[in-house]
């Protein structure tokens, strides 16, 4: 009887300790349950007032811009201060010093960049150079696979490639045979691929240019559509530190190189067409805004949208 006792002694015990462990584990799941929904519910608190601080910020730019004086490589901003301490909104892409916290601005005005629209396929071909490592050979191939891929024929190109190449390839595409509708399409051409993309995705647009501006474009543009060395790029560069190049006298006596007798547009001066990101957080983006305007007014619109595309 004694022996019986301590086995229903002991049987207890064991079911008290396992029903103890039951509990507390149940105990700590439903504490991290918990805690993942608070963390889940932070997140999309900071992902909400992000979205917000971003919208906002790409309202004040709109009004900015549509209320501001275009001059060579910025927009003179003329509200009250009470509404924008911002006094000028440059237009190079440039990181614009905004009021509040965790914000990054960016525009960058068309005539800067190389369009993939209206595409200058010399400048483009000498990018791919300079930025890929690549050869003529290499270089003039993608650009005949570009003009392959955006025109409306089956006629293939010196190293070229239509739709019978990209199903010989097994891709689960074939070219667009119209003018490209988002930078990473570029991807996909033959003979690009996404490293080469990246490395010249921040030089090139989808939005159309009236001309070059080169008040407004970065090393890699200025060289590879003027066909500059890096000696006389620099010459350039410090006297465009001091003031804007406004001629093609001007840039001649300082390059050697002219523009516009390459092509009919507005040269030395911005273009209506506008890329615009609104950033959120940093170092890591909590959301962004890239959006592609025409500034442009008219009797029915302030202005339009190219391209919307968040992140």
């Amino acid at each position: 009887m004694i022996t019986i006792k301590g086995n229903i002694k002991g049987s207890a015990t064991i079911l008290t300790i396992l029903m103890a462990s039951v509990i507390i584990t149940v105990g700590l799941g439903f504490n991290w349950m918990v805690k993942e929904h608070l963390n889940a519910s932070e997140g999309l608190k900071r992902k909400a007032e992000a979205m917000l601080k971003a919208r906002s910020a790409y309202d004040s730019i709109i009004y900015l811009l549509l209320t501001g004086q275009t001059l060579r490589r910025e927009m003179a901003v003329s509200v009250d201060k009470e509404i924008s301490e911002i006094g000028s909104l440059p237009l190079n892409g440039q990181m614009i010093p905004w009021i509040k916290d965790e914000l990054v601005v960016r525009i960058q005005e068309s005539n800067g960049l190389l369009s993939l629209v209206n595409v200058n396929t010399g400048a483009l071909q000498r990018l791919l150079k300079m930025k890929g490592g690549l050869d003529d050979t290499s270089a003039s191939g993608i650009i005949n696979s570009f003009l392959d891929w955006t025109d409306p024929d089956n006629l293939v190109r010196v190293n070229g490639a239509e739709a019978f190449y990209y199903k010989g390839e097994g891709k689960p595409y074939t070219p667009r045979n119209y003018a490209v509708q988002f930078k990473e399409e570029m991807e996909w051409i033959k003979g690009m691929g996404r490293p080469l993309f990246q490395k010249i995705a921040t030089q090139i647009t989808t939005l159309p240019v009236t001309g070059f501006n080169p008040n407004t474009a970065d090393d890699d543009v200025l060289t590879a559509y003027l066909d500059l060395t890096p000696e006389t790029l620099q010459v350039l560069k410090d006297s465009m530190a001091q003031k804007p190049v406004s001629s093609d006298a001007e840039l001649f006596a300082l390059t050697g190189r002219k523009i516009s007798t390459q092509s009919e547009g507005i040269f030395f001066f911005p273009s209506p067409f506008l890329e615009v990101t609104v950033r959120v957080g940093q170092p890591r983006g909590l959301f962004a805004i890239r959006a592609g305007l025409d500034i442009r007014q008219d009797l029915y619109f302030p202005y339009r949208i190219l391209y919307w595309v968040e992140e």
